[in-house]
């Protein structure tokens, strides 16, 4: 099976998590050396889940998922929080990004204890 046919169910998927205006979505761009998700100075530009699938070695066939921030207020910010989480349940590897001036925040600190529940590798991205 090549590159190009490996189904997206036998990828590993990495999911980029963190606050609205972290850096995921510039994140996913540097990953992938695309311009793939639309960066803004705006907060909850990512409203949906944005996938890409690619190879990243040493891992071989990845599919990369930028996520809405977990931060997200109202009933449509409800709802993307929701969309994050459940790429949560889809992911083997998390990147959590958090802004450096700010620091861990509530937040991410309820997100890296459902990685931490899950068992899933992980690393912390300062940005």
């Amino acid at each position: 099976m090549s590159l190009n046919t490996t189904p997206a169910a036998e990828r590993i998927h990495i999911g980029i998590f963190g606050k609205r205006n972290a850096g995921k979505s510039s994140l996913i761009n540097a990953i992938t050396s695309q311009n793939l998700a639309i960066v803004s100075e705006q907060k909850g530009t990512t409203t949906d889940p944005v996938y890409k699938a690619m190879e990243l070695l040493p891992l071989g066939p990845v599919m990369v998922i930028d996520t809405p921030g977990i931060d997200d207020e109202g009933e449509l910010g409800k709802l993307r929080i929701e969309k994050a989480y459940q790429v949560l349940n889809k992911c083997d590897i998390v990147l959590l990004v958090v802004d450096a001036q700010v620091g861990l925040t509530h937040e991410d600190e309820a997100l890296w204890a459902k990685v931490q529940e899950k068992n899933l590798p992980a690393i912390l991205v300062l940005n």
